[in-house]
């Protein structure tokens, strides 16, 4: 059976000792990545500063120890000569053996800064109480960090602050035991630390990297495991009964094809949100720099933070299991071959460009408003909506298809009419057959039509004796009284929308009193 890995977050709850002794974790291994990087941002500035030859970064590379001229190197940061990368002060720290044919050549600067870490151990206390996995996984991280800087375009690595997760390495972490809420987890270094089970963990054949991490005050551990678990095939299109077309926007998180909506909760830019993290914030910069009191500010913060980034995950999960159980066959608007939304995020939620006015100053070009579009837009978190949609399907078998919604929103769906004039924000009304629908749900049913496919159909039928209204007295039980009074009276069935029919003259003598009702007042 095929292995099927997956990342598994739980939380953790650890007693007083753990909790101290893991914050103490990350101080030190923060003052160790710092110094790791100074190392190499050194060797990174001073490179070449006396060669005669520039350098050509491909293949391997070899030096001259003579004029300091560097051939063919592959990345400053990797050759331990003076002035090209790390350097050690016993340079035999500085040579490996290759796994080959066991030649000796120059390590790498994570190889040599793994050697003094271990060195480290021996010598400093806060290093040695620190499992030796974890700082070697702290050094390789920063070696993706680097990693991303050269191959990727990411930005030089930078200097941390404050450091909030720690990595073991495979086969490190182990389930001791567990049950139907809780379990016991093996962390090295640290002992038995008891977490909140959420899953079947039966299932796990192995457990790889492991992350703990401590966010909102609270501590977390995320899992990567190997599951005894096979994905199902995708369905063919050919044998799909049913498919659902869906639209994200603002108003409506999501529009389906069946006509019902997902609503925006908002979880970040509500107004009462929205107030309170701005009184937090207001409360860190009136305290002192430094000071234990803005320290206490700033956790409040980050817990406020926190707890909206958990409302904003879990009702995104509800969201893509109610599309992903709607039908068949999902369809994304605007839809790449991967099933993700091609809705280019970023230049939506650009700053609203300036208006020169030719005299020196700027025109109104709706900066404020576009701001706040801005921030409902990344509030609720398309892309992330669209992964969590993408590997619920893929778990459950169901294909994802992508469409062309080239005039989607503009096109009548019953006279076939194309005009921009079609739409005025969630309403569409043609121009020509003045046919009207709520425009998100007309889009996502016309794509669905365009692929061929039929919708699920939602026909509910209401029991003949209802509780609440009973159009005659049939099955009356004793005791109870029909509350039609509209069927009674004029002896017509009450509808939702037609009520001119049901019309009752109010017989009522009313009598009015007081000063203004033109009467004396009673004595």
């Amino acid at each position: 059976m095929r292995q099927l890995q997956l990342r598994w977050n739980f939380k953790l709850k650890p007693n007083p000792t753990q909790i101290q002794q893991m914050s103490q974790w990350l101080i030190t291994l923060r003052k160790h990545r710092n110094y790791a990087l100074r190392e190499r941002e050194a060797g990174y500035k001073t490179n070449n500063q006396d060669a005669e030859i520039p350098v050509s970064y491909a293949g391997g590379s070899f030096c001259d120890l003579q004029s300091w001229v560097e051939y063919g190197a592959c990345c400053p940061l990797t050759c331990p000569v003076i002035k090209h990368g790390v350097i050690p002060i016993d340079l035999v720290m500085a040579l490996k053996a290759t796994k080959k044919d066991r030649a000796i050549k120059w390590d790498s600067a994570s190889g040599i800064q793994m050697k003094r870490t271990t060195q480290l151990r021996h010598e400093k206390d806060n290093f040695a109480a620190i499992n030796s996995d974890v700082l070697q996984r702290n050094i390789a991280r920063l070696d993706t960090a680097f990693t991303n800087f050269w191959l990727h375009g990411r930005g030089f690595p930078k200097y941390l602050g404050f450091l909030d997760a720690f990595e073991y390495k495979p086969v490190q972490v182990k389930i001791k035991r567990f049950s139907l809420n809780y379990g016991i987890v093996y962390l090295p270094g640290i002992g038995d630390v008891k977490f909140h089970n959420s899953r079947n963990l039966s299932l796990i054949q192995s457990i790889k990297t492991v992350t703990v991490k401590r966010q909102g005050g609270d501590w977390y551990i995320s899992m990567l495991v190997e599951l005894a678990f096979e994905l199902p095939v995708k369905q063919e299109l050919s044998k799909c009964q049913s498919v659902v077309g869906i639209d994200v926007g603002i108003n409506k998180l999501i529009a389906l094809s069946d006509g019902s909506f997902v609503e925006n909760i908002k979880p970040g830019t509500r107004e009462r949100i929205v107030r309170r993290l701005a009184i937090r914030q207001r409360s860190i910069s009136r305290k002192a720099n430094g000071s234990k009191n803005q320290l206490d500010g700033y956790q409040r913060l980050a817990k406020t933070q926190h707890k909206i980034a958990q409302l904003r995950t879990g009702y995104l999960w509800q969201a893509a299991v109610k599309v992903v159980n709607t039908a068949d066959a999902i369809l994304l608007r605007n839809a790449n071959a991967n099933g993700h939304e091609d809705l280019n995020i970023t230049n939506m939620v650009k700053r609203a460009k300036p208006k020169h006015d030719g005299k020196g100053g700027y025109l109104r070009n709706g900066a404020s408003r576009k701001t706040g579009l801005n921030k409902v837009i990344l509030d609720a978190s398309w892309g992330t909506l669209f992964k969590m949609i993408g590997r619920l399907a893929a778990k459950s078998g169901k294909p994802v298809i992508a469409v062309n919604p080239k005039h989607s929103s503009q096109e009548c769906p019953n006279c076939g009419h194309i005009d921009q004039k079609n739409r005025d924000g969630e309403k569409f009304l043609c121009t020509k057959c003045i046919y009207t629908e709520h425009a998100d749900s007309k889009a996502s049913r016309l794509i669905a039509q365009r692929v061929g496919l039929l919708f699920p159909t939602k026909t509910k039928k209401l029991p003949a004796d209802c509780g609440k209204v009973m159009p005659v007295k049939i099955s009356l039980p004793s005791g109870k009284e029909s509350r039609n009074h509209a069927y009674e009276q004029l002896n017509i069935q009450l509808s939702l929308f037609d009520l001119t029919e049901y019309t009752v003259t109010d017989n009522r003598i009313s009598r009015k009193s007081g000063r203004k009702s033109g009467e004396s007042p009673s004595l």
